[in-house]
């Protein structure tokens, strides 16, 4: 991976999906982790990449966003919970989630959750520092 000369980026980007079910994440089914993982990685992904097209506009901060997919995977309601410093991101981080494609909730799902929608929730946190700086760059992780 080539550095750029005056800029590192370190992203480190949060994602957390949980289906509205009163389960607790520990005791939650393997089909709804297995397709929690799925969405996560999508939603992970889908913004990341866009925000790597764009790095000289991601200064310092963080957007995180909850929304609804529906039994065919389509976004159906998305509300920004916070954001800091970058009007930027949120609108991109905005418009990425709704036209990710995602895949539809398996029947399985439905029926350990008992009902046809999953709410993900989903945080991305930013800063450039200046090349030479001794702070290591993080990975980007998902959670």
């Amino acid at each position: 991976m080539r550095v750029q000369p005056f800029v590192i980026i370190a992203l480190i980007c949060c994602a957390q999906v949980f289906a509205q079910s009163g389960i607790a994440a520990e005791t939650r089914p393997s089909a709804t982790r297995l397709y929690q993982s799925q969405v996560n990685v999508i939603a992970f992904q889908t913004v990341l990449l866009e925000f790597a097209k764009y790095r000289e506009r991601l200064k310092r901060g963080s957007v995180k966003l909850t929304f609804r997919l529906n039994r065919q995977g389509r976004v159906t309601d998305i509300k920004v919970v916070s954001t800091k410093s970058n009007p930027w991101a949120e609108a991109t981080a905005i418009r990425m989630i709704r036209v990710a494609k995602f895949p539809p909730i398996p029947q399985n799902v439905i029926a350990e959750q008992g009902h046809d929608w999953v709410d993900v929730q989903a945080e991305w946190s930013f800063r450039v520092e200046p090349s030479g700086s001794k702070r290591a760059t993080q990975p980007a992780s998902v959670k």
